[in-house]
């Protein structure tokens, strides 16, 4: 049994909302990547605008990071609350950096690494009571090598909006608690590393991520009603699709959103929204809609913790039954699933692609947790991505808008088209789009319709199998969102362990690549699907369209798997 080397440094902070918690985070994330060092992010918060607890851990180090880690090696804590909803996992080794002169007193387990740091006094003492997390921040730039310079640049980049007295206010807050830090005796071995060169990389959330997807896709129109945690999509594109001659609009409600979408594509525009789970299941008459009519539309559906409003900031992948299904009568679509910061970009291009093909809604899933995090990715240069666009009627002969072709994908004409003029309803029809109800029509239509998508499997890459050195494993792993990157890092502490175990990564969710599924599991004596839903959504398809049984590990308390969960189930389930 050998250990894996850590090559990574996780802090958390934790405070009460309004405390500057999710900024501290941010800094160190920028300032990290702006050195090279590989990050990974994962964030927490209450739905009220302040107060309550929140929560941003920061994953660094030299190698690639997949996931936000199990806990933390360096927690900086503000608040009495913060501190006991962490304090079981204040364990030895762990560094303690807390506000000494707030309004508790953290009870420290023996061999923790203490450093009480007069945060809430010397901030008074600036005059300036909200600049703690500045001091904080500086303290940890000391403690634990966060790259000053970088950090100072970024400080300055934050606040340049704010004038030059508030950055300068900032940084000698900053500075306040190096020397606060400095004074101390340093006792743990945490150090971030410094890597020996810098990256081609860009730092985002997953949520910009997307937005930046679609730009690169061809965008010309978003409409979307603001719902966590997907809003920052909208305005990630607000931002930067004017300067391309594209257009926004937030609707009245989610189905307004999915309404215009629709009429800008039958105008020949390449459309989006974004939404999370309520706002889809309103989108879901339109939905059916767009199959019937085969309208090109991409759908974002951020997943948070449900039913209803549910969990609206927490994490949750428990919509694949809604994205899959959400419509009523055979209704079908496409459904991708992001893995990381980086899939956020090339599958939203991916999933324009698809969409304009073969002429359908493609829904693209990511998470809460996904949403937030913010990740170093490779720079996404535009010449490295393949863009498609819909099937165009060339103007010859009668135009009828639903021909059956040999590919059963038809040739659209924008409104306007001379000799392209067709009726759109979400009436059944005919070839030419006039209303027809006859048995045989329908058939015809509905065949058409669903054998268009027969070679969907085949434009999206395989699956990937993580299989390491092993052929036939003890046990398969199928993971999908987010989860991957907790599945490829425990798959590597069980390896070093001696298990024999493989993973699998779907990206493409419907249609199911079902010989894909069922090739990887003829390679496991047994499957394991691991989902942070209640009803194992995922293992529900693969058992319903394959025939491959797995057994489902689900979680649903708001929060993601960590590697040491899916590394105890598999000991457990192996022993």
């Amino acid at each position: 049994m050998h250990a894996l080397p850590k090559n990574d440094l996780i802090f958390r902070i934790a405070g009460s909302g309004g405390e500057g918690v999710i900024s501290v985070g941010d800094l160190i994330t920028q300032a990290c990547a702006r050195v090279g060092l590989d990050v990974y992010t994962f964030k927490t918060f209450p739905a009220e605008i302040k107060g309550g607890y929140a929560m941003y851990q920061v994953r660094a180090g030299i190698n690639r990071i997949y996931n936000q880690g199990d806990t933390f090696d360096v927690f900086c804590v503000f608040s009495g609350e913060a501190f006991d909803l962490n304090h079981s996992r204040v364990k030895p080794g762990t560094a303690l950096v807390y506000d000494s002169t707030a309004d508790f007193e953290p009870d420290i387990p023996e061999g923790v690494h203490a450093y009480p740091i007069p945060l809430t006094q010397a901030a008074k003492a600036l005059g300036n009571p909200r600049a703690k997390n500045m001091i904080a921040l500086g303290s940890l730039s000391r403690l634990f090598n966060v790259p000053e310079a970088s950090l100072r640049e970024v400080i300055a980049t934050k606040f340049r909006k704010k004038g030059h007295e508030v950055i300068e206010a900032n940084l000698e807050a900053f500075e306040r608690g190096w020397e606060l830090a400095n004074a101390l005796p340093k006792t743990d071995p945490w150090k971030l590393g410094t890597p020996t060169e810098k990256r081609d990389v860009v730092v985002l959330s997953g949520n910009y991520a997307v937005g930046l997807g679609s730009l690169l896709a061809g965008l010309e129109f978003f409409a979307a009603y603001p719902i966590t945690p997907a809003t920052e999509i909208a305005i990630y594109v607000a931002k930067h699709l004017p300067k391309r001659a594209g257009t926004l609009i937030q609707a009245e409600d989610e189905i307004a959103a999915i309404s215009q979408v629709l009429g800008a594509s039958y105008a020949g525009k390449k459309a989006m929204t974004a939404t999370s789970g309520p706002g889809l299941s309103l989108m879901s008459e339109m939905l059916g809609m767009a199959f019937m009519s085969e309208m090109p539309c991409v759908i974002v559906n951020v997943q948070r913790g449900g039913p209803s409003t549910g969990l609206p900031t927490k994490h949750e992948q428990s919509d694949l039954f809604l994205a899959i299904h959400g419509a009523h009568g055979d209704s079908g679509r496409i459904v991708l699933s992001v893995e990381n910061v980086a899939d956020c970009i090339s599958l939203t291009v991916t999933a324009f692609n698809l969409a304009e093909k073969y002429q359908c809604p493609v829904i693209l899933l990511s998470d809460g947790s996904l949403a937030f995090s913010t990740q170093s990715v490779p720079y996404p240069h535009p010449e490295n991505f393949t863009i498609v666009h819909r099937k165009r009627w060339e103007g010859e002969g009668e135009y009828k808008r639903y021909a059956i072709t040999e590919d059963f994908i038809s040739p659209m004409a924008d409104p306007g088209t001379h000799g392209g003029m067709h009726i759109a309803t979400g009436l059944e029809h005919n070839e030419a789009g006039l209303p027809s109800y006859t048995p045989d029509n329908h058939e015809a239509m509905q065949r058409k319709r669903f054998r268009k998508l027969d070679t969907v499997i085949d434009d999206v890459a395989p699956v990937e199998v993580d299989a390491g050195e092993c052929e036939q494993a003890d046990l398969g792993i199928i993971a999908w969102g987010s989860t991957i990157g907790v599945i490829r890092e425990a798959l590597q502490r069980l390896r070093a362990e001696g298990f024999a175990v493989k993973g699998f990564y779907p990206k493409l969710l419907h249609p199911l690549p079902t010989a894909q599924f069922e090739s990887f599991g003829a390679s496991c004596k047994r499957l394991l699907v691991p989902e942070v839903n209640f009803q194992g959504q995922l293992a529900h398809f693969i058992r319903a369209e394959t025939n491959l049984k797995p057994e489902s590990y689900t979680i649903c308390g708001g929060l993601p798997f960590t590697p040491e969960m899916i590394v105890k189930k598999v000991r457990e389930m192996l022993a």
